[in-house]
């Protein structure tokens, strides 16, 4: 009676393990560079990209919003001074005002986006191009945008907080 017993508690250890579903493992997203471009007016640059994400989680919905999910197109701004490239993301700008106590006021901004969400309820795999616009005008805001070259570097992140690869776009020349 003892074998049996020894038996039975085996293969029900093997049914209870061995039958147990792996969770599948969440993925990171993948981004290509496709390529980027000003604007004819010079007013904006324009980013073309491509995604792939396995696990199909790429998107913020509308309440999304805050701390981790406030943006989830991680952007870096880079210009180029005497052949070096320089991070100047956030992007702070200064206006002069004597009657301040600090000579004037900072201003910062993000380069940040958001992407929205991709309804996917089946959490297939998600594929495809993403054109992004980031504007400034360096005829209004001189003291801001100065450089005549920079570039932007950046990933995204899925619902799940995995960041992708990290993009670099190619150089862009103002005239």
């Amino acid at each position: 009676m003892r074998i049996k017993t020894k038996l039975a508690i085996l293969f029900a250890l093997l049914f209870v393990f061995g039958c147990k579903k792996e969770e599948p493992e969440s993925e990171a997203p993948v981004i290509t560079f496709i390529d980027a471009n000003l604007s004819s007016s010079e007013t904006s640059a324009i980013i073309n990209f491509e995604f792939f994400d396995k696990d199909g989680d790429l998107g913020l919905r509308q309440d999304e919003n805050s701390g981790e999910y406030e943006y989830n197109v991680i952007v870096d701004y880079y210009e180029k001074r005497n052949g070096e490239w320089i991070l100047k993301s956030p992007i702070i700008s200064f206006t002069p005002d004597i009657t301040l106590p600090d000579g004037g006021t900072y201003d910062s901004s993000s380069t940040n986006v958001r992407m929205p969400y991709l309804e996917n309820e089946a959490q297939r795999t998600l594929e495809g191009d993403i054109r992004v616009s980031f504007l400034f005008d360096k005829k209004e805001f001189p003291n801001t945008f100065g450089p005549d070259t920079f570039r932007y570097e950046f990933y995204v992140k899925d619902r799940a907080l995995q960041n992708s690869n990290v993009i670099t776009t190619t150089e862009l020349i103002v005239e």
